[in-house]
């Protein structure tokens, strides 16, 4: 099994520049966390304790971890500390299109020319990015989702110019740091899983502002059928259990009368324009949230994430690594996508 890389920067220090990072540093890299700003270093820090916690807290984490995996995450706002031998660069900074540009083109000249360049970017054209590159060829997007210590899924995006040795060694670190890579082949708006899950809220909204149910409703036909049943064995696997001569029945049935809205929900729309933004401002689609009902959503989250993937991880490994092997002494075992 190909190692995790040895060195690797991340550009960003938000949510998933830090758990980018912690990811990386428990498989055994060598991880600089670069920030414009030393206030965001700070605030990545005291959040990459919580997230340790979490983990802890659910078995996915054994005590003796997490002091070498801390001391193998370096900090810095200087872009020219970057090192120059690193295998892997993990651009994470907003979605501002000439920023991401400026910063890959800048680190480009400070890396060796084996070192693969990323994107997370989950919106923009990767043509665009890959552009300003001289050589495009190592440059991929690298999609990962929301909290990426917890989720298993990593989207391996191929660019235009993208060499299939660059895919193929994103693949095979993803797969060595204990997650699960899938290769998108041709760049398409939105990825894989995105567009997978904006087509079940599109048709969510709408069922919602028809007053067929209620938004508790569809959480709960969710969270108690298709998503259990999915993590088990996926949307197609299902159809064949099913039958494909069933499923076709009811695909020529119902695929007439789904929604087929092309602009968002009204209701979203609305909460928005009023500032209800969430969790994060107290207020959103399922009412008012105050900070430890926050704390209780992310906890069941990590809890329920981290149990499926110990019932699908192999026997004697990790669970909490999602089948990569543990570092710890003893066995050990956060959402929209985005």
């Amino acid at each position: 099994m190909t190692a995790a890389p040895g060195s690797v920067a991340v550009l960003g220090a938000g949510t998933m520049g830090r758990g980018l990072a912690l990811v990386f540093a428990r498989a055994g890299s060598e991880v600089v966390v670069r920030a414009r700003q030393a206030e965001s270093l700070g605030r990545a820090r005291t959040a990459m304790d919580a997230a340790l916690d979490v983990l802890e807290r659910n078995g996915a984490l054994a005590p003796s971890e997490r002091e070498p995996l801390l001391g193998r995450i370096r900090m810095t706002t200087d872009l020219a500390s970057v090192d120059p031998q690193s295998q892997l660069v993990i651009e994470t900074i907003p979605e501002v299109l000439k920023d991401k540009q400026d910063l890959l083109r800048a680190v480009e000249g400070l890396v060796g020319p084996a070192t693969v360049i990323t994107t997370n970017t989950s919106s923009l054209p990767l043509r665009q990015l890959a552009g300003v590159l001289w050589e495009p060829s190592r440059f991929a997007g690298y999609h990962w989702f929301n909290p990426p210590e917890l989720v298993a899924l990593v989207e391996v995006v191929a660019a235009e110019s993208t060499s299939s040795e660059t895919i193929d060694s994103l693949s095979s670190w993803s797969s060595a740091v204990g997650k699960t890579p899938v290769r998108v082949a041709k760049e398409v708006e939105g990825f894989v899983a995105n567009r997978l899950q904006y087509a079940l809220l599109r048709e969510a909204y709408d069922l919602v502002e028809r007053g067929v149910c209620s938004m508790s409703d569809v959480d709960l036909a969710v969270r108690s059928g298709l998503g259990p049943r999915w993590a088990a064995v996926g949307p197609f696997e299902a159809m064949d259990l099913a039958g494909l001569d069933v499923h076709l029945e009811v695909a020529a049935r119902l695929f007439p009368l789904l929604s087929t809205s092309q602009t968002p929900a009204a209701t979203l729309t609305e909460l928005v324009r009023k500032g209800r933004l969430g969790a994060k401002s107290g207020t959103g689609l399922r009412g008012a949230y105050d900070p430890g009902h926050v704390d209780e959503i992310s906890e069941r989250r990590a809890r329920v994430v981290l149990a499926l993937q110990a019932l699908s991880s192999p026997p004697g490994t990790a669970p909490g690594r999602h089948g990569a092997p543990s570092l710890a002494a003893e066995p050990s075992p956060e959402a929209p996508g985005d």
